[in-house]
């Protein structure tokens, strides 16, 4: 049975391990959560049963922490109870952030700090708690243990439970990057087949106001093009001379940001047009010299995004990007001559635009020797020196073009991480037709034994959710061949993750204010009636 007390003292245990994303307390927050599963009986008698799974090339050294429960040996069909046990940092919290991890002590004293009124008014009921990594989500690894020690010792399903948590979901998801491989060679080795995957996240929807709960099923994704602009260098008192790489990041930056040719439609949701999120040049000091390197990266909202038609859509920006820098240079020029009388001399670039695959051939035609182990080298220095991964991406693309034959201007478009593919269901497969029935069961129980109105809705936000169903039929190729980073410090599983589809859905938590120091989570809804659901749900998939 389900134990709400045991329950409620795991996830008070599990937040008092800090495990701010990027730093070591994730390990520690691995050690406690082995420490609770092995606290579970079925697991103290197999212990070959909880395993770590180290974070290839991670320089934390963080694991993902995994335990099966095999309840029909002979039974193929197995649930993954997922998540990730990391948490943003606690400086929000101010005077209280040394308490942020201890759930009675910063409820009991959250009161102090500055609340708006919905944060105030549910302080004041008593029906929720506040504390870092209670609702992001410390709450589904407190769930799928109470899970794990219930059906341990009632039994009574027909297939199996495989549980992993993940770290560093806040940050790159390096944990769910590692765990595709992992599920890949886990079934095969116990020819199991994954029925489903639940996320025990909070829902993402600001309509629990109403009454509604939710469950979502689907991942809207991100992809992060940058371009790289290399100019021709001149001295600043002969600008016409030289072609400044800013000229033709501003160019891609103005055609970039905010462009709607961006934005997807699809189930009634529209994206969010494209952000610039960083816009440099690459001199370290100063001179009177234009600048010769330049980059900006951005982020484009994906729901479904056809990868080979948004390469082309990248490239053709850096084209139009191009001309449109020389023809403001011609403009320039025609307005020098009419005040000066006659022409200066100048620089004329021909346009040209690469692709990130087509400079690392490049520069490996040029290179006598292993480039990618040459690579792995310099990508460790840089990493030592600034651990993220987008400054190191600008670095290695740049190192790439002066390795290579062809100096003169370019842009040349890349993809840099973290990337996350969108999810759509693919509603003629059986496995999701089941998961649409056991939501339909779902719903009707939650009305008739709880009394509570469940709905669903599609494209939960950015999620380790977004590793599990890569479209069929789509050329994801381009795309990852020009991702930036890949075996160097990005370990990103493309072919592991094109034999990986599971459907996966978010039995959402009931919280607010992730992220934010009035983070809390519901305690009826979380305690009484999320663990009787996540039962039915099981009960239904492996019936």
């Amino acid at each position: 049975m389900i134990d709400k007390q045991r329950m409620y003292d795991r996830l008070v245990r599990l937040v008092e391990a800090p495990s701010i994303s990027g730093t070591p307390d994730e390990i520690t927050a691995a050690r406690r959560i082995e420490e609770l599963l092995y606290e579970i009986p079925y697991f103290q008698e197999h212990k070959d049963a909880v395993m770590r799974i180290p974070v290839k090339n991670d320089p934390l050294q963080r694991e993902l922490v995994a335990a099966y429960l095999e309840l029909a040996p002979d039974c193929p069909d197995t649930v993954i109870l997922t998540g990730h046990y990391d948490v943003v940092d606690v400086d929000e919290y101010g005077p209280l952030k040394d308490i942020a991890f201890d759930v009675e002590k910063i409820t009991e004293q959250i009161g102090q700090l500055h609340m708006d009124e919905a944060s105030r008014a549910d302080l004041e009921s008593g029906e929720w708690i506040f504390g870092r990594g209670t609702a992001d989500m410390k709450i589904g690894h407190a769930l799928s243990m109470e899970l794990l020690q219930h059906y341990s010792e009632e039994g009574g399903l027909q297939g199996n439970i495989l549980y992993v948590a993940v770290c560093g979901e806040e940050t790159n998801s390096e944990g769910m990057l590692e765990a595709v491989p992992f599920f890949n060679a886990f079934a095969e080795q116990h020819n199991l087949h994954y029925k489903v995957m639940l996320l025990a996240e909070c829902f993402m929807l600001d309509k629990a106001e109403d009454g509604t709960m939710y469950i979502q099923y689907g991942g809207a994704g991100k992809v992060m093009p940058m371009f790289f602009c290399v100019g021709h260098a001149t001295h600043g008192e002969e600008p016409f001379l030289g072609l400044d790489a800013n000229l033709l990041n501003a160019e891609v930056y103005k055609r970039m940001h905010l462009d709607p040719e961006f934005c997807q439609q699809n189930h009634g949701v529209t994206t969010a047009p494209p952000a610039g999120l960083k816009l440099q040049d690459l001199k370290t000091n100063y001179s009177l010299s234009s600048s010769l390197y330049a980059a900006s990266y951005y982020n484009i909202a994906t729901i479904k995004m056809q990868p080979e038609e948004t390469m082309e859509k990248l490239l053709k920006v850096a084209e139009d990007a191009f001309r449109a820098a020389n023809e403001t240079i011609d403009e320039k020029i025609a307005g020098f001559t009419d005040f000066a009388g006659q022409p200066p001399a100048a620089y004329r670039a021909e346009p040209c635009v690469k692709t990130f695959r087509e400079i690392y051939e490049a520069a490996a035609k040029n290179y006598d020797g292993d480039l990618n182990e040459y690579l792995k080298s310099y990508a460790q220095e840089l990493m030592k020196v600034n651990p993220e991964m987008q400054d190191a991406c600008v670095k290695i693309v740049k190192r790439l073009y002066e390795m290579q034959d062809n100096n003169n201007p370019m842009i040349i478009v890349s993809i840099i991480p973290p990337y996350y593919p969108d999810v759509n269901i693919d509603p003629e497969d059986a496995d999701t037709k089941k998961m649409l029935q056991c939501i339909d069961e779902v719903i009707g129980y939650a009305a008739e034994k709880h009394g509570e109105k469940l709905a669903t809705s599609e494209y939960y936000g950015i999620s380790d959710l977004c590793y599990t169903w890569l479209a069929d039929g789509v050329n994801f190729d381009g795309l990852f061949e020009n991702l930036v980073g890949v075996n160097l410090f990005y370990n990103f599983p493309g072919e592991e993750m094109k034999k990986f589809k599971v459907p996966a859905l978010v039995l959402g938590a009931y919280g607010k204010d992730l992220h934010k120091y009035t983070e809390r989570l519901h305690k009826h809804y979380n305690f009484d009636v999320l663990p009787d659901l996540y039962l039915k749900y099981i009960d239904s998939i492996l019936k």
